[in-house]
């Protein structure tokens, strides 16, 4: 009876609270948000619905009611309004600090229709009351056609109709199962889920949604994803993306993109006006009459707080690509990590370092480090490396520390340790070595976001004490009450000894450069190199005054080359460090100027490898014979010899190749690929009976890096097969490894008597305009005994001929000689083939050259003389 009392009693009081919720006869009308600068009061933009217009139920096709139903709520026909279930989740995770959404179709539409966005315990009561109240008020495809037409779906839509248009341009009687799937998908997080601004992302959960029909059984058959328009909407301009950043920060934060469009919300921005407007113009002005693919990013920070001041990732506005959020090749602006890595491990910037170039490191497996334009520094310490952006002095060190303890590092300071769900400061997948980082790292070889790289910088000026980036400090609505509050972060994350000994080597940098902004600074550029090229295809400056931390880059849509107005290649010291000066000048006009610390010194100067690495005037590895699956990159002899390598063939320019070899006395490597063997069998012989060597490159230029091992030896071996047939009885002393990536191949050659053959000089013809340009770059990259890589085949190498027929004379007449590479594998020829991998198909030599002389039958000798080299009378 007590029992029966109270639960009567109960549940009066429940209904009593349901009906004492006020419920307006319409929801309000959306109101745009405000985004005010930091001081509150000048107006940054206004955000809101720019597209809204009601339509009935019945215009909206059923597949694309299921969706929603599929993605929102399945049992939407079923219960009452509320999920008891869901109410009691959201609650534990709001006292817990997290957020939670309302679980059923009718709490959502009663939240966004006559709600606040708070999050409390009083609002969830609310929202579970006008959901049972407009159950009793409204039929279930009432309840349905409001949440439709009220619900925001990003670019700008307000309600379905709205939305159809503007993602697939088409009333919303025509929605398709598949773009019905689209539009559900987005309502969880209109920007996250927009196909335009995450594509993987919006695909994932639109296969979601569609698996979830089909479980439900209200779709039969598999849709394939539908085109969707681009997603270009409203606030064109600079700002446009400032706006997309605040969005995706407030929805971190449980302030939805549906509350930022339609609450009129007051949002107080971090960005300054000064430096924000400096940035926009600075960046106009330098892009004005420059090439109109060159893209411009740039990202200022506040040291002390990790407030964003200035922000420019582009100038289309909301949707377009941001520059200053992609991730590109950091260059030598990596540097001072590596020097702050060093710092923290004793090392000092005066310790004294080898800067010769180029120089060989057991990372890079043979392939040989230079230092821009070849500068030579044989003892320079860190500082000195720093200013003249020295390669091999830092590559060292990394080898010395650990390239992980330089990745730690860049975490440390404010490198996000992931992109987009993709581990950072590793190889990716068909790198060398995947998922690891490499010493490369010190070269700036892996990207990171100008954002990411301003916020190292800001680490550094905080004297080691690193704040998280953030664009909004405050989120308030209409009647004043706080949605979000910032909490800056600070964490120290560098000793400030180190930091202040950072500064003074950067300080140096700027200084030397001659582009101080008017007060003390410290930065660094750098350029990533387009290929083989003298080009580039970014270039960036990070800079810093103890004010303001700001980093620049400029680059291309898609990676190419890189030239300004008048054609030069376009360098970090030249129109990004301009553009850093000038934009922090102006942005910190007017304030007081503060003095970079003051060195500490920390760590030991005697530590650094200057003069190790050089013995009787020579690198100490110059000698050194490589260990069983090494790739080798000397010749046999020593002093100032070559080896020539050629590669991809044989080709119909393998004869005019020979010939020239011939004619110079000169004996080479030849690195056959199976196919090609196959076609030109009779130049195999020639190769052969000429007195050249063998070389096994693989069956069709196949990279054996990231294969197993079986897949190797089978790859070796078929490749082995055909050169026996076209040449019974030849040895084939070389296999040529991968570039870069050598993986298991090398040794699996090795395992086979073959030594594999890598290579010091490569001209990368295959891009290169011009035999001039593939001569010269040869002759900028010898070193003695280099052996020197030569594309044969896989393309028109004319000019491959024309470059070796004026570049061999001369070399000669410098001095230069010709010999083979060492091997480090006992050869043997190769068995008989008792069947051929293939009937050879009948294909002419040459074009317009024959063979010089008849394909003999008989193999060349299988061990060659030391050099060899012949010299006529």
């Amino acid at each position: 009876m007590v029992a029966l009392v109270l639960c009567g009693a109960g549940a009066g009081a429940v209904e009593a609270y349901i009906e004492s919720v006020p419920m307006s006869a319409e929801p309000a009308e959306p109101q745009a948000s405000t985004l005010y600068y930091r001081d509150g009061r000048t107006i940054l933009a206004r955000v809101g619905t720019t597209d809204h217009s009601d339509v009935p139920l019945a215009a909206v096709p059923p597949a694309v009611r299921s969706a929603i139903l599929a993605a929102e709520d399945r049992d939407f026909y079923d219960h009452s309004g509320v999920s008891i279930r869901g109410v009691l989740r959201a609650l534990v995770a709001d006292v817990g600090g997290s957020r939670q959404g309302a679980s059923t179709i009718t709490q959502q539409y009663a939240r966004n229709a006559f709600l606040t966005q708070d999050v409390s315990v009083e609002r969830k009561a609310k929202e579970f009351a006008l959901a049972i109240r407009l159950e009793r008020r409204y039929t279930k495809d009432e309840i349905l056609e409001r949440y439709l037409n009220s619900i925001y779906y990003g670019r700008g839509a307000y309600g379905i109709a709205a939305a159809a248009n503007a993602y697939f341009g088409i009333t919303t009687d025509r929605l398709t199962a598949a773009q019905g799937a689209v539009l559900a998908s987005v309502i969880k997080d209109p920007y996250g889920f927009d196909p335009a601004n995450d594509a993987a992302a919006a695909r994932t959960r639109w296969t979601w949604i569609v698996k979830s029909e089909r479980e439900q059984g209200w779709l039969t058959e598999e849709p394939n994803y539908p085109p969707v328009n681009s997603g270009a909407v409203q606030t064109l301009g600079p700002n446009g993306l400032v706006i997309d950043r605040v969005e995706r920060e407030l929805a971190a934060h449980g302030v939805t993109s549906q509350s930022l469009h339609t609450l009129g919300l007051s949002i107080t921005t971090t960005l300054d006006p000064a430096a924000h407007g400096a940035a926009v113009n600075q960046v106009a002005a330098h892009l004005a009459s420059q090439p109109k693919d060159l893209r411009a990013a740039l990202v200022a920070v506040d040291p002390e707080t990790g407030g964003v001041r200035a922000y420019y990732g582009g100038d289309q506005g909301r949707g377009f690509f941001d520059d200053a959020s992609a991730a590109h090749p950091a260059a030598s602006t990596f540097k001072p990590i590596v020097l702050a890595a060093a710092l923290r491990k004793g090392i000092g910037y005066l310790s004294r370092w080898d800067g010769s170039s180029p120089r060989l490191f057991a990372g890079r497996l043979g392939v040989p480090l230079q230092n821009r334009g070849d500068q030579q520094c044989p003892n320079c310490t860190l500082e000195k490396s720093m200013v003249d952006s020295l390669n091999t002095p830092f590559y060292a060190v990394t080898e010395e520390i650990g390239a992980d303890t330089v990745r730690s590092m860049a975490y440390d300071l404010g490198v996000a340790k992931t992109y987009g769900g993709v581990p950072t400061l590793v190889d990716a997948k068909g790198d060398p070595a995947p998922g690891k980082t490499r010493s490369d790292i010190a070269i700036g070889r892996y990207p990171v976001t100008p954002g990411d790289l301003a916020s190292v910088y800001a680490t550094f000026a905080a004297g080691g004490v690193r704040h998280d980036r953030y664009f909004v400090e405050t989120a308030s609505t209409p009647d004043g009450r706080r949605l979000w509050t910032a909490r800056p972060t600070a964490k120290r994350v560098l000793d400030s000894k180190v930091a202040a000994d950072v500064s003074t080597v950067l300080g140096a940098v700027v200084r030397g450069g001659d582009v101080l902004p008017g007060r003390p600074a410290a930065g660094k550029s750098g350029a990533q190199q387009w290929g083989n090229t003298k080009d580039n295809q970014d270039a960036w400056m990070a800079g810093y005054t103890p004010e303001l931390a700001t980093a620049v880059w400029l680059g291309k849509a898609r990676p190419g080359p890189i030239r300004d107005s008048a054609g030069a290649a376009i360098k970090g010291e030249t129109m990004p460090t301009r553009l850093w000066r000038d934009f922090t000048r102006d942005a910190l006009d007017g304030t007081p100027m503060t003095d970079l610390p003051k060195p500490a010194h920390v760590g030991r100067i005697d530590v650094g490898d200057a003069g190790r690495s050089k013995a009787a005037g020579k690198p100490k590895d110059q000698d050194a014979k490589p260990g069983p699956g090494v790739p080798v990159v000397h010749t046999v002899g020593k002093g100032k010899r070559l080896g020539l390598t050629f590669d991809d063939g044989p080709s119909p320019y393998t004869a005019q190749v020979l010939d020239l070899l011939a004619e110079q006395h000169v004996k080479a490597t030849f690195c056959m690929v199976g196919e090609e063997v196959q076609k030109y069998p009779e130049l195999v012989r020639r190769v052969i009976a000429e007195g050249h060597q063998l070389c096994n490159h693989s069956w069709k230029h196949d990279d054996l890096g990231q294969v197993t091992a079986a897949a190797a030896r089978d790859d070796i071996n078929r490749t082995d097969a055909a050169i026996a047939v076209a040449a019974p009885g030849s040895t084939v002393p070389f296999f040529r490894a991968p570039y870069g990536s050598w993986g298991k191949s090398a040794q699996v050659g090795t395992d086979l008597g073959h030594t594999p053959l890598g290579w010091v000089v490569d001209p990368d013809d295959w891009l290169l305009p011009g035999a001039d340009v593939i001569a010269d770059r040869i002759e900028k990259q010898l070193t003695p005994r280099a052996i020197v890589l030569i594309h044969d085949g896989g393309g028109e190498r004319e000019q491959t001929v024309a470059a070796l027929t004026k570049l061999i004379p001369k070399l000669k007449r410098d001095g230069w000689t010709f010999d083979l590479p060492e091997r480090t594998v006992q050869s043997h020829p190769l068995p008989q083939a008792s069947t051929p991998v293939a009937p050879p198909a009948p294909v002419s030599v040459s074009p317009s050259t024959p063979p010089s002389s008849p394909p003999p039958s008989a193999a060349g000798p299988s061990t060659p003389p030391s050099v060899v080299e012949t010299r006529g009378p």
